[in-house]
């Protein structure tokens, strides 16, 4: 009875709770607004000291969740606190309604993000704010503890869109509190709310308005509460009922930067916008149109010695399948630039089954075994060539994964981890190994900057090349020939590909599920020279410049993890008779994502090269 008695009086007092509105302003929030490529960071179970350090490390909070309060632990979104998102930001936590008041209103400054609480049967709120001054100066409002009903008359009194929303049960009462803006000026837009509904309503009434959301709530199992605003152009995503590592690594394959989170258990909901550059856009829709839409992708393409010029899921890890089969090769090659091996003496020996000496065998695995032996030399271009498993392990076997993994990371390759393919007691097995694109790249780029192999890098270099797979410089005729096109010189698209040299390694995985679909992998690492046309001074600078053809080399690669494929794209293509039209489909859409990922991701590249000729 007490507590309906609070409510009462706090709706009484609801005026007295709300800001007057301000000149009208110049510019949207940034925060939920922008997608203009920016730094930002998520953290949860964060302490008040843990979340002013990255405030003060240049770290702006814009969105704001209390875990715990015994003690204070909080998750909360950042951006960096830079370009078009500086803004002059607070936050506050443990207050009650007349110390935001006080914050807020009376202190020059405006709510962009508010969490109601309960301590001692009190409410409490955690508050981020901004400066409401200069461009970043609005009309505004916040309110809380109110009835739906409520909440609609004041957006209806005040002329004012919702751009923060919660709701909470109080006393066995759904209730809500909420901040506001003036819904007029730059700020002007068609909007909507909607209160615990399903994911499949609020996915049909985003695509029926055109929308995208901007707060996301989950009341109970089933049910969204949400606001959504009319979508001008801009790539965003929502989710909900994801893990922290499913919805990280979304983030991460979408591009996109999180701007409203909620946690519940161990799920969290969340609503994200692009935070990426047009190119990385531009093959993300490539990847989006293709079989690996359902998994966990990234793509990466990067000049050696310059710029990124694609760069999706580049720095999170990944499973790489058989791309890392180039690890123990780099290593073998550090040790012969040592002086330490020696490619044609040195030999790798093996235990296999009898008379089956490229069956991969396992300590303990039992079966009639045989020991064989290669010259490393043999041994390194059968892992690369024929991605040959027997190969690989055998090398770890010799060298072992920790001493390869330590040695890597020493090059820099710190976020690398390499595993035996067997799997033994208390130990983790290939399942385990990680990568990163970006580390890939640094893999070939560490070779072409001279960084690796620095006491004998011409001849260790070509080794290191000469072992590996050539992959088929055709690929890019599309792309060549379409640059060239726009740049009016087809009649260059011949020699130029013929000049391209592409190698590099791939991988796959594939692993029945229950359903009869199967969990697949896909990835490829590479370095590609594109032929330039350079000039060369004359001694004196007397008479033109003679021009020369250069390989100006690039790096990149591309990969999906969990992606759920209909059947078995190897048995598609060695028995097409033996499965279905759809089946076969799947299996030809798999080879031109391959293909077309390597090309599209080096168009920049191209275009510069052809820009020489």
């Amino acid at each position: 009875m007490l507590r309906r008695t609070m409510l009462a009086l706090v709706a009484s007092l609801a005026a007295l709770a709300v800001s007057a509105p301000l000149a009208q302003s110049a510019a949207v929030d940034p925060e939920r607004n922008l997608s203009t490529p920016t730094g930002w960071q998520w953290w949860k179970n964060r302490s008040e000291a843990q979340v002013n350090a990255l405030r003060a490390a240049g770290w702006r909070l814009t969105d704001v969740e209390v875990e715990r309060r015994a003690p204070y632990r909080f998750t909360g979104a950042f951006v960096h606190d830079s370009g078009p998102y500086a803004r002059k930001g607070g936050w506050w936590y443990g207050k009650s309604r007349d110390q935001v008041v006080a914050l807020t209103k009376g202190a020059g400054r405006r709510l962009i993000d508010l969490e109601p609480y309960t301590v001692g049967g009190k409410r409490r709120f955690a508050i981020v704010t901004v400066r409401n001054e200069g461009e970043a100066a609005k009309g505004w409002w916040w309110n809380y503890d109110l009835t739906a009903a409520q909440v609609r008359a004041d957006i209806d009194k005040r002329g004012i869109r919702l751009i923060d929303l919660d709701t909470y049960v109080v006393g066995g009462q759904r209730r809500y509190s909420y901040v506001g803006i003036k819904n007029a000026g730059v700020d002007a837009r068609a909007w909507w709310w909607y209160r615990n509904v399903s994911p499949a309503f609020v996915q049909a009434k985003a695509e029926q308005h055109n929308a995208r959301l901007i707060d996301i709530e989950r009341p109970r199992k089933g049910k969204l509460t949400v606001v959504m605003v009319r979508n001008e152009g801009v790539y965003t995503r929502h989710a909900y009922g994801m893990t922290q590592s499913k919805l990280s690594r979304f983030v991460a394959s979408n591009g996109v930067r999180i701007t409203d989170l909620e946690r519940y258990g161990n799920r969290w909901a969340a609503v994200m916008i692009d935070n990426v550059d047009a190119e990385t856009a531009r093959l993300r829709s490539i990847v989006l149109e293709s079989p690996y839409r359902s998994g966990y992708f990234g793509v990466f393409a990067k000049r050696v010695d310059g710029p990124t010029h694609v760069g999706l899921a580049h720095h999170d890890r990944y499973q790489p399948m058989s791309v890392l089969k180039l690890v123990p090769h780099l290593y073998a090659m550090d040790r012969l630039d040592a002086g330490e091996v020696d490619l044609d003496a040195d030999a790798i020996d093996w235990t296999a089954p009898k008379g089956k000496p490229d069956e991969v065998w396992c300590a303990g695995q039992g079966g009639q075994t045989q020991s064989y032996s290669s010259p490393l030399r043999t041994t390194l271009e059968r892992a690369l060539r024929e991605s040959l498993n027997r190969a690989h392990e055998s090398l770890l076997n010799t060298y072992g994964p920790e001493t390869i993994t330590d040695r890597v990371q020493a090059l820099g390759l710190e976020r690398t981890e390499l595993y035996f393919g067997c799997t033994y007691p208390g130990e983790k097995d290939w399942l385990s190994n990680r990568t990163t694109l970006a580390e890939m790249g640094e893999l070939f780029e560490g070779v072409e900057t001279k960084q690796y192999f620095p006491s004998h890098w011409q001849q260790v270099r070509d080794e290191f090349y000469g072992l590996m797979a050539s992959w088929p410089a055709d690929w890019f005729r599309s792309v060549v020939a379409d640059e060239a096109a726009k740049a009016g010189k087809s009649a260059v698209v011949n020699d130029f590909v013929e000049r391209i040299d592409l190698r590099g390694k791939g991988g796959g995985a594939d692993s029945g599920n229950a359903d009869g679909t199967w969990n697949t992998g896909r990835a490829f690492s590479y370095r590609v020279t594109f032929p330039t046309r350079v000039r060369i001074p004359r001694r004196g600078g007397r008479g033109p410049a003679p021009e020369i053809v250069v390989p100006r080399a690039h790096v990149g690669g591309f990969f999906v993890n969990d992606m759920t494929a209909p059947c078995l794209e190897a048995t598609a293509v060695s028995q097409p008779r033996s499965v279905s039209q759809a089946c076969r489909d799947y299996a030809e859409a798999m080879g031109d994502t391959f293909a077309e990922l390597t090309a599209e991701a080096q168009r920049t590249a191209i275009r510069e090269a052809l820009a020489t000729w």
